[in-house]
């Protein structure tokens, strides 16, 4: 069923990631018993979403936006169009101009609710964690650019995207202030859909990832095969969100094919 409890700012989240992995299972299987529960979840994001415009926390929507729940709901869309469900088309548009409203021209920063503006912290909870060491939000629009059908070789925003990320590749912080697992996977898919094109995006990247992820995974006792969660988010994650993002992270290679729709 729908996500049950609106509340707080992470039920959409919730509901997107969720959506997301249900459209994911009825690609794969083409289940029937699958299906209805997909298109609920599809239509419930089509209600989500703000008039000629895109995502936040609220159903229905209150007219705040930002890129980090729209990049989940662009992502859980396009899944959802290739499994052949019913969407709303225009949300991919209008999503674009969202990404493009808020993207600093000059930089290639993607701003998380207005152009400039860091990655979300809750005050006096994770607010430790310093905004300036990743690119989240720059890693998301990249990856929506793509699930938007833009191309790196005709858009020379993309690669400026890109150079912002290759400045801020994943390296584990034992102490976990600049461990942004939701950014690593972001990158990795996004800096895997941009290949290399001469700029070394995505080896770069993967030498940085593969090291960040491979060597940080627990070997020891009760907790072996998984992730600490020390990072902006493993307050409310905790270690079952930073596996499933570490695992994700090491699934790009064969999860996602480099042409969008060609799995």
């Amino acid at each position: 069923g729908l996500i049950g409890e609106k509340i707080g700012h992470s039920y959409m989240y919730s509901h997107g990631i969720a959506a997301l992995a249900v459209c994911e299972a009825y690609y794969f299987s083409k289940s029937p018993l699958i299906r209805g529960t997909a298109q609920k979840a599809v239509s419930f994001i089509t209600t989500a979403r703000n008039p000629y415009g895109a995502w936040r926390y609220d159903h229905p929507p209150v007219g705040d936006n930002d890129s980090s729940v729209t990049g989940w709901m662009v992502f859980a869309l396009k899944s959802a169009e290739e499994a052949g469900l019913t969407i709303d088309s225009q949300a991919f548009n209008d999503s674009q101009l969202w990404f493009d409203e808020v993207t600093d021209k000059a930089t290639g920063r993607v701003g998380y609710d207005s152009v400039g503006s860091a990655s979300s912290r809750v005050p006096g909870v994770n607010d430790q964690f310093p905004t300036d060491k990743t690119e989240c939000m720059t890693a998301v629009g990249l990856l929506c650019r793509f699930f938007l059908g833009q191309d790196p070789s005709k858009e020379d925003i993309m690669r400026k995207h890109g150079d912002l990320l290759l400045r801020a590749l994943p390296e584990w912080d034992p102490d976990g202030l600049s461990n942004d697992m939701y950014y690593w996977y972001y990158g990795s898919y996004a800096m895997y859909q941009m290949g290399d094109m001469g700029s070394g995006y995505w080896k770069k990247w993967n030498v940085a990832m593969k090291k960040a992820v491979l060597e940080s995974q627990r070997s020891d006792g009760a907790s072996k095969g998984s992730w600490d969660a020390i990072g902006p988010w493993g307050f409310a994650g905790g270690r079952v969100y930073s596996t499933a993002l570490g695992v994700l992270c090491l699934e790009v290679y064969f999860r996602y094919a480099r042409v969008l729709g060609a799995r």
